[in-house]
């Protein structure tokens, strides 16, 4: 009986990113480095429509780095280790989308949520893919490689998962 259930186990364990079914969830509120979009301009996916200078996101870093609002208001959230909420959106945004409050700007924030209106990284496809790919900033190679940071997959698929789209995948070409 150990053995089957380790087995189960094994194939219903969330194991890795699959890019197939990617939602590209790791790649919201991203924040890059300083001039990282101004070099690869040419390879942006998503309209800017403004942007949050966080500082140094991490004490290893040598450079600040700005979170891009891509969304069609220009709110930047981020949801820190801490549980700090840093929100960016103009004054004037705010008088008129009528924005009164912080929680004005939540209730924003949780329709676009509600809506799947995330604040992408500008170099995301819309199918997920990554237009800088080789040349991806450091924070983008580390994702999920630090027990520290809550960088977790939310889409991470098990093998059995992996093994059912697959599957799918091959019976409904035909």
């Amino acid at each position: 009986m150990k053995i089957k259930s380790k087995i189960i186990e094994y194939f219903k364990k969330p194991n890795k990113c699959y890019s197939p079914k990617c939602k590209a969830h790791c790649c919201i509120d991203a924040p890059l480095p300083e001039g990282f979009v101004e070099r690869f301009q040419s390879k942006i996916q998503r309209s800017i429509y403004g942007g949050l200078n966080i500082g140094i996101n991490d004490p290893k870093d040598a450079y600040n780095s700005i979170v891009y609002s891509t969304r069609p208001i220009q709110i930047v959230h981020i949801n820190r280790q801490t549980g700090e909420k840093i929100y960016g959106i103009s004054k004037d945004m705010m008088e008129a989308m009528k924005l009164k409050s912080l929680d004005d700007v939540n209730k924003l924030l949780n329709q676009y949520e509600a809506q799947k209106i995330y604040n992408y990284c500008p170099f995301i496809t819309d199918n997920a893919r990554c237009s800088v790919y080789e040349n991806r900033p450091l924070i983008c190679k580390e994702f999920g490689s630090s027990p520290l940071k809550e960088d977790i997959c939310p889409e991470k698929s098990s093998r059995w998962d992996i093994i059912k789209f697959i599957l799918s995948s091959l019976f409904s070409k035909r």
